[in-house]
């Protein structure tokens, strides 16, 4: 059911690639998401967006821990499936080739074609698709998501954002472009049909990036820091880079105007790196 909230600025906060796990609110993932987490709330979100990779092991009760976060502080949040929420990878001291990846039941609060509606300058709605399959590490989006993603768009012409966890175009490193979204064409055929669609939000990748992939299309790509760690951008094998953890606001004012930047946090300190978009 649409959720219609009148801000004069509107202020959407995504955390992604959380990946928890250990001691529930003790081991080093939770503590690294507290302080993302609490600096986060100093920047009075009017939603919380998690595109993914919630939970490595598919507990439910670190799925209780996280939710329960998000409901003290009174705002709506809304997330959706990574490939970590519906796979369990097993031999993570391993090369990531050597490991095995067993399929999980994803937690049932996570949304796949959910509209939620907003007022900033104008109406506004974010789709959420879930673009994970049990069992793998690559993204896919079923033809029954792509269709109700045309039809929603078709109906709804409000500006819209979409939120997925896979990254739909390269983001030039070849060991995590071999994990995009695989239908990454069927997606973006659907998009160049829609002129309404603004941004879409994406998560797997553990960087920073803000691309445009369709150059006769207002629509940009935003990808966000994990709250966990971050990888090397621009390298072909896998490397885990010294940048910090954070999340990325999202502001819309009340001419519709979209401006977003990335909060970056070291322990219970944080600096901004600003990036208008």
């Amino acid at each position: 059911m649409p959720n219609i909230t009148n801000n004069r600025t509107f202020n959407i906060v995504q955390l992604s690639d959380l990946h928890l796990t250990g001691g529930i609110g003790q081991a080093p993932s939770y503590q690294q998401f507290l302080a993302v987490f609490q600096t986060a709330k100093r920047l009075n979100p009017d939603l919380w967006l998690l595109t993914g990779d919630l939970v490595n092991d598919g507990n439910s009760d670190a799925y209780d821990w996280l939710f329960n976060q998000l409901k003290v502080t009174k705002t709506p949040y809304l997330a959706v499936a990574g490939n970590h929420d519906v796979t369990h990878e097993i031999g993570i001291h391993l090369a990531h080739q050597e490991r095995i990846h067993v399929p999980i039941l994803p937690d049932q609060r996570l949304k796949n074609c959910f509209r939620y509606t907003f007022q900033a300058g104008h109406d506004w709605q974010i789709l959420l698709l879930n673009s994970s399959v049990s069992g793998e590490i690559f993204g896919l989006l079923t033809h029954e998501t792509l269709l109700w993603l045309d039809q929603t768009l078709t109906t709804h012409s409000e500006q819209t954002i979409i939120a997925l966890h896979h990254h739909p175009t390269k983001v030039g490193s070849d060991w995590i472009d071999a994990h995009l979204l695989k239908n990454h064409q069927d997606f973006w055929h659907v998009i160049k049909k829609h002129a309404h669609v603004h941004t879409i939000l994406c998560g797997h990748v553990h960087q920073v990036h803000t691309l445009h992939p369709l150059p006769t299309h207002q629509v940009q790509l935003l990808s966000c820091p994990s709250t966990d760690r971050q990888f090397m951008p621009f390298v072909d094998n896998f490397q885990i880079a010294d940048t910090l953890a954070g999340c990325r606001m999202i502001q819309i004012d009340n001419k519709g105007i979209v401006s977003s930047y990335i909060q970056i946090v070291q322990n219970t300190h944080s600096f901004c790196l600003n990036n208008a978009n």
